[in-house]
This record gives structure tokens, sequence and C-alpha cells, in this order.
């Protein structure tokens, strides 16, 4: 990008720099590629940029004759009904003005350094969020005279309490209480084991978050923060903790700020993102362009469509700005929600199937953990080797085991656990079946269907991803901590839950096929599941002998992964008999992923391309949201298909959001993570692909019209990285050593 004079000599001068930015290395190289640039400021907050640490998030925004905003998250912000609330909005208004027309004007998404830069007006921005502290940073360097006033904000809330603030010296404080109200105690009971709320911490009662606003340079007049001058650094610490008592928080939400209150830290800050991007990369330009067009931004070609000529760089920009979104809100203490995460906005008169919405804290879908959707945020992360930003997803799963286990035992009477499509950070289920409310159907008990009635796949694929992050990282903590008993525990579920036929194999009914046919036999992502699984399994070293055992008796009592002749050829199917058809997955192919029993390098290419023309559902979502067809795609090494299907995905966004990396809504709210999650495992599939043998594949699906650079992360704990250029792949670099001999490079598609 380029800047002009005026702004480079204020950038070079912000505040931050008075502690040195490490050097920099190949991978912040390659991302500074993928910044996002506006050269005018937004209409409110839909024209907003993401910033955060892993736990506390913002929105950045300048509005055109108005303020400066940050619109505030953090993970853990749940009242007491489970919703994920803002912790505030705070305004900044400079004077004189430089968001005034006219003006000139730039905002730099800069995401190798986890920043958003504005520049206007003769005066520099910068707004961080520390990533090894919970402090936000907004720091302001004027090349003339400017009064800057701070303030924060508030809306009615959800549950109807309002939020307290209070008027201090040199500070602003301010904080909602849930207050002993929650709906745990009501969810256990449902279930039938209220028993657990002695041993089982209620996440939501007497939750407390909020802020604190300070400036070195401010103080406190008529309610609002305000001084005079040409630099300014404006803090907001953020705390969120369970406790009835509000002086408590307040005294460590002050203790946080004084041991936060240091200028340094940028440095430290900037060598954490840069170790980030150092860990993995992947870009793209497409070598047909001339130079002037290759990896050149433009304007949106229409509402919600982006109008760069260069697919590729529309693929790679996409992919790296949503890992940076992930890393900005994935360190927390909970799992980030597929529909906005931490960075949700009001739309203007956005209203949709699920009723009205409710003002900054809106969300359509809801506080429900969607595991379709969640799954695709998640599984991106493994390659990435971001197993730091994976832990909450896997610790929350298995934080409500133990529940899940006494629902499992209480509604089934059996052993396992089983985990439902649809729960809440409580554990609970979420189904509005109108058979079941929210509970399966009890054993022997056979109803119509309905979404998620028999659909019990989420435990198998949530076990699967942990197979897959221990494959790499190899942590035997990890395995027996956290593994080995999710393992245990679901395919328990599934020896005890089903029955067997005459020839001794499981029987899988009444099931269901996802949410796409609530009726089947023998579906296909349960018996792939199975079978991935325990072979995945049974193939770690260490694997204590009574698992063995158990888990070899369950595979040879599973039956075939379900196939169906079409025109002389035997293809998926999505189960062994299906019917009654309500909704748009390709259960068929889970056989390819997530359970990649076909695919490269297991040498079966070609029965995934004979069943893609017979697919359940084409282009379903318009080839986006959590759909899978440009993963099944590059699985079965068709590249121009991939390639052709993410130009497509990573070139919608919503029409609501200025932001192009923010996905579209409908059926999802957005911004829609779990979009750019399934492009990313496509994407990553295309330059790599791996068997349980560990057998590693370079360029399975990579087509020859992009050049492009890749650093990504496989089993035994293999980082490998080259470069495409010209069809051909160059720089291949395989750490561990002895590992290149596991690596085969496929011929140019």
């Amino acid at each position: 990008m380029k800047y002009p004079l005026w702004m480079l000599c204020l950038l070079a001068s912000a505040l931050p720099l008075c502690a040195a930015e490490p050097p920099v290395d190949k991978g912040s190289q390659l991302m500074a590629r993928y910044n996002v640039v506006w050269d005018a400021p937004s209409v409110d907050a839909t024209g907003s940029m993401p910033v955060g640490n892993g736990d506390l998030g913002a929105n950045v925004y300048a509005v055109t004759n108005g303020d400066f905003y940050l619109l505030l998250g953090k993970t853990d912000a749940y009242d007491g009904q489970g919703n994920v609330c803002k912790t505030g909005r705070v305004r900044v208004h400079l004077d004189p003005n430089p968001l005034a027309g006219g003006l000139p004007f730039q905002q730099v998404l800069d995401i190798v350094h986890g920043c958003v830069d504005i520049t206007a007006g003769g005066v520099a921005l910068k707004v961080w969020v520390d990533a090894n502290h919970p402090v936000y940073h907004v720091e302001i360097h004027s090349d003339h005279e400017l009064t800057v006033t701070a303030v924060p904000e508030f809306w009615p809330r959800q549950d109807h309490i309002p939020d307290v603030i209070l008027t201090n010296r040199d500070n602003l404080t301010w904080y909602h209480a849930s207050g002993a109200h929650s709906r745990y105690a009501a969810d256990l009971k449902y279930y039938g084991i209220p028993q657990l709320a002695a041993t089982h911490p209620d996440p939501f009662q007497y939750n407390t978050f909020g802020g604190r606003l300070e400036s070195p340079q401010l103080r406190v007049q008529a309610g609002q923060l305000t001084g005079h001058g040409r630099r300014f650094d404006l803090r907001i610490h953020s705390l969120t903790r369970q406790t009835p008592d509000a002086t408590e928080w307040l005294n460590l939400l002050a203790g946080l700020a004084r041991a936060n209150n240091r200028q340094s830290d940028w440095g430290r800050h900037c060598a954490w993102w840069q170790d980030f991007w150092n860990r993995s990369w992947i870009t793209a330009r497409d070598n047909t362009l001339p130079p002037e067009l290759s990896e050149h931004p433009s304007p949106p070609a229409a509402p919600g469509v982006r109008g760069e000529k260069d697919g590729g760089y529309i693929v790679a920009q996409s992919y790296n700005v949503h890992r940076y979104i992930m890393a900005c809100q994935g360190r927390g203490r909970y799992q980030v929600q597929f529909n906005g995460g931490i960075f949700t906005v009001p739309f203007p008169n956005y209203r949709k199937h699920n009723g009205s919405l409710f003002g900054e804290d809106e969300r359509d879908w809801g506080s429900r953990f969607t595991f379709q959707n969640q799954r695709l945020l998640y599984w991106p992360m493994i390659a990435a080797g971001d197993t730091d930003l994976i832990q909450p997803f896997f610790n929350y799963y298995f934080s409500i085991l133990d529940l899940r286990k006494a629902i499992t035992q209480e509604w089934f009477g059996h052993g396992g656990a089983y985990y439902r499509e649809n729960v809440y950070l409580t554990g609970a289920e979420m189904d509005d079946s109108p058979y079941s409310h929210n509970k399966p159907p009890r054993m022997g008990e056979v109803i119509h269907g309905w979404y998620h009635n028999y659909h019990f796949n989420s435990g198998l694929e949530m076990t699967t991803m942990a197979l897959a992050c221990y494959r790499n990282t190899q942590d035997p903590s990890f395995r027996d901590g956290l593994l080995l008993p999710l393992a245990r525990e679901t395919i328990a579920f599934y020896d005890l839950h089903y029955p067997r036929d005459a020839a001794g194999k499981i029987h899988l009914a009444p099931s269901q096929v996802l949410e796409t046919f609530w009726q089947a036999v023998n579906p296909t992502p349960d018996v792939a599941g199975l079978h991935y699984l325990l072979a995945g399994l049974l193939g770690l070293d260490g694997l204590p002998a009574n698992d063995r055992t158990n888990w070899q008796r369950l595979l040879d009592q599973l039956p075939a992964v379900p196939m169906r002749p079409v025109d002389g050829k035997s293809i998926l199917a999505p189960a062994d008999s299906y019917s009654s058809q309500n909704n748009a997955e390709n259960g068929e192919l889970y056989a390819v992923f997530p359970y990649r029993l076909f695919g490269v390098p297991e040498g079966n290419t070609q029965i995934i391309r004979d069943t893609m023309p017979y697919r359940t559902v084409k282009n379903g979502m318009q080839g986006r949201c959590w759909t899978q067809d440009q993963i099944d795609f590059a699985c079965a090494g068709m590249a121009e298909e991939a390639r052709d299907g993410l130009i497509h995905r990573f070139s919608q966004y919503s029409t609501h959001l200025r932001l192009p990396m923010f996905a579209k809504e409908d059926p999802d709210y957005a911004p829609d993570f779990d979009s750019n999650g399934s492009g990313s495992v496509a994407f990553q599939a295309m330059v790599l692909q791996e068997s349980l043998a560990g057998k590693i594949f370079l360029a399975p699906a990579w087509p020859t019209n992009w050049d492009g650079e890749f650093k990504l992360h496989a089993s035994g704990q293999t980082v490998v990285s080259g470069r495409f250029q010209g069809g051909k792949l160059h720089d291949l670099t395989v750490t561990p050593a002895v590992r290149r001999a596991d690596v085969t490079v496929c011929a140019p598609w």
C-alpha cells in the first residue's frame, strides 16, 4: 500500500513505537499484502474493522462528519440467559474534527501487527488490543492541538438489567451484573439431572463484565474523559468474573489497570503476532494476469461482491484475514460462536425468522453452539498449527462430557455420551422439535423425525478433530487427558445404543443423515465416522489394551460404507436406505471430509469424481456457508473446480457489512465465520493432504495458473513449506528432514 507523506510522518511517530518492533520475518512479509485499506469513513458500525487479542475484541469504525468508535466484545461476557453480550461502546470525539467531509482519510486493517490504523485530517489513531494483557489502546498523534473527549455508551440489554457506570477523578468504570438469575438449574432439571448442579459450576450466575476507561492525558469532567494536546493514549481495561460482590469485581479491575499501564508492551504485542504469522501461511496469485492486476485490491463489483480480477488474491486474502479474525477471538474461555463471534454489529431494520433481534447485542440463531457450523471454524487451525486457538473448542465440549454422560444415562438408560447438533453453554440441548421439544426420542420410541432427533454425529467428528490435533502435536497429555476419554464415551454410545443384525453387524436405526434425511438406516456420516475414527485410534502407539480390544471388536462389527449403483458406476450413498429430505447437506461425502476414507492419499479419487455429479445437493447455499463442495473437489484432485468454487465463495460477502471477509448471512448471521472456515479447509486441501498412515501429498489440487507460497503442519510435528511457480514446486522444506521420504509431490493440474 502507499501512504501520502503526511500519513507516513504521523504513523512513524505514533506512541507505541517507543518500544522497538521485532525484525520482520517471512510470514509477516507475506501477510502485509493482505492488509485491508479504506479511503473513506463509514456510515455506522456496519463499516467496522475487527481488532482483538484472543479474548477481548472491538469493531473499530469512523463515521463521516462524526466520531471514532470501539464496539467492545469479550468471549465470556454472558448474561444469565446465556446471551453473548457486548461489554459496551466507547465514542471518541476530536476537535477540530478530522472526519469532516473533504479531508484526506485512510483506514488500514493491519493484520501483521494486529491493529487498526486511521489517518485523517492531520491526525493518526492506532487501535490495538494487547496480545498479552486485557487492555485496549487508542493512541492518538496529531500535527496540531486537539481536544479529545471519550465516553462509554450503553443500550437496553436483553435481560433488562441496566449497566452501572461509576465516575471517578481519573477514570470511568462500568459493569453489567447478571445477578443470581440463571437458566442453568432449569436446564439440568429438564434433563433429569439436577444433582449435577452441586458438582458442575453454573456458568452464568453472578457473571459480571465491563470496563474501565482512562488516559494519562485526560481527566473526568461532566461524566466524560477530556483533555487538550497532541499525543494521547486512551486505555480500556476489561474484566469478566463470576462474583456476587460488585466491590470485588471493581477491586480486581483496578488491579488489572495498575498492572497493564505499560507503553512498552507494544513490542511484545508485535512479537506475538510475528510468531503467529510465522507458524503457517498460504498465498496465491493468478500468474496469467499482467502485473498491474496481480494482487491488486479493487472496489466492489456490486454490493457484497468483490471486484478484484485476481481470484487467487481474493482466496488467499480471505483465508489469511479469516485466520487473523479467529486469532483475535480464539484464546478466550469459550469457543467462538459461528454466528459472528464477538464481532457482531446491529443491522438496521434486520429481522429474521428467529424473531426480533436486540440492539448492539443482536445475533440471529441465538447463543447455541451448532456443531455443523462450529466445527468449520476450528478444522483449519490444525493444519495451520494454531493449537492454542483450538483449545477452547475442545475444552468446552470436554467440560460438559460428564453432563452428557448423565443425560445419556437418564434418557437412554445406557452408558457413553452423545452430543446433539445444538447445545448451549450449560450442556443442554436445543432442537425445537414439535415431537420431543429439546429431547431426543427415548429408547424404543420411533417418531416421524426432526432435524436433530437421531442426529448424534457431532461426537464422532469432534473426537476425529481431537485425533487429528494429537497426530500433529504428539502431546501425550492431550491424548490421555482429552482425546482418549472423549473417544471412549463417544464410541461407547454407538456400541451400546444400536442393536446388531443377523450377521452380527451394528444396525444404526432409527437414525438420520445429518439434518437432511430424517429417516435412515446406517447413515454414511456415522458409518464412515466410526470406520475412520476407530482405524485412526487403533493406529496410535501406547493405546491401552482394553481400548484396543473393544475398538477392534466394534470395527469388525461395522457395516461397509454405503454405496449405490448409478449408470454402471458405484458411488457413495447417503445411507443404506434414506427418505424424508429436509435440508441440503451431502451426507454421502462425509466419507471424503471430515472422515477421509476417500481422497488423493487413499488413491480412490475416482469414486469421489463419480459421486460429485449425483450428490444430494449441488452448489448448496450458493456455494458458501457450511457447504463442503470445494473441500470435496480438492480431495478428489479436481483443481479447477476447487479453485473456481473458492473464488465464488470468497467473492461473496454480506451486503450489510463493509469488510469483504465478513461473510454474508442467510441462513446464518453475519459475519458468518463457518463460510470462511469451510473455504479455508478447501484451500489447505489444495496444498496438502495426508493419509492415516502419515503419507503426505503436496499440490494434490493446486491449479497451474496460481503461484504462491505455503507453510503447513502435518502429523508427527512435521512442518512442510515451499513455493509454487509456473505449475512447479520450488524450495521444498520438510522438518524434520526424515519425513521427506513420506512426501509425494503431485503432478500439476
